[in-house]
């Protein structure tokens, strides 16, 4: 409470930890479906891009999946949806 009477509250919390495996490790990339999740920072998209491409190059990655998310926080279930496809995913990058 502060001297004008206005209540505050304090929002942080306990750190949440959940208990979450590894995804099994891909034996090739030979032949596997790319994902990438973009996170709209900027060039995020192009160097991911860029990764898959040199992927496809050196180890065969079949094609890729590109969904952008606008906005912060996880992306909309139809988003995941199609990511589901993929046998491994990219996700953004950092500023």
């Amino acid at each position: 409470m502060t001297d004008k009477g206005d209540l505050l509250y304090d929002p942080t919390a306990e750190p949440r930890i959940l208990a979450a495996g590894l995804a099994p490790r891909l034996a090739s990339l030979q032949g596997t479906r790319a994902g990438i999740l973009d996170n709209s920072k900027a060039n995020a998209g192009t160097l991911m891009l860029a990764v898959v491409k040199r992927l496809k190059e050196r180890y065969g990655v079949r094609d890729v999946v590109k969904r952008e998310k606008g906005i912060a926080g996880p992306p909309s279930p139809s988003i995941l949806a199609d990511l589901t496809t993929c046998d491994f995913v990219l996700v953004g990058s950092a500023d």
